[in-house]
């Protein structure tokens, strides 16, 4: 991938993440208020839950992409940092294997529950808010990880070619 590609994805990433930070500030805004209600009006405001849930769901699946592209997730640094670099980096290789295939699965299965909320135009049960738009995030999101950590796998086989060529 040219390194002008890579920059525009992660640019794209980034605004996704902004996005995710927005979404964060609306739960604690919502929050805020509910409780403010609550407080001054004896009544907090009925779709909070429902509406933080949403926002929570959001921001996480906004944020993901640019957490798996800068590898920046958690990880088990106790294993990874005992074993040999061989391994380590036959380790990373096959941790983007797996994470490809899964957002690869998770894709698939999500596809038709996003289609089946579509069709019978399912809306949440207080705020009666429509579930498609926020669910349409999910495989969206998902494919955007999956495009991140083919990106990685192909930046760890381009530098593994590399040194290998350096050390010749």
């Amino acid at each position: 991938m040219s390194a002008r590609a890579y920059r525009t994805l992660e640019r794209a990433f980034i605004g996704m993440t902004c996005l995710a930070a927005l979404a964060s500030c609306g739960i604690v805004l919502l929050i805020g208020a509910s409780v403010s209600m609550r407080y001054f009006a004896l009544t907090p405001f009925r779709f909070t839950e429902e509406l933080v849930g949403l926002l929570m769901t959001t921001a996480f699946f906004l944020a993901l992409p640019l957490a798996t592209l800068r590898a920046e997730h958690v990880r088990i640094v106790a294993l990874v940092t005992v074993i040999p670099d061989k391994y380590s980096r036959i380790a990373q290789k096959l941790a983007g294997l797996f994470g490809m295939v899964f957002c690869l699965w998770l894709l698939i299965l999500c596809l038709p529950w996003l289609e089946f909320a579509i069709q019978r135009n399912i809306k949440t049960e207080v705020g009666r808010l429509l579930m498609y738009p926020w669910m349409a995030l999910f495989p969206l999101s998902t494919l955007l990880t999956l495009v991140a950590f083919a990106v990685r796998s192909l930046e760890q086989i381009g530098s593994q070619d590399l040194s290998d060529q350096v050390s010749s």
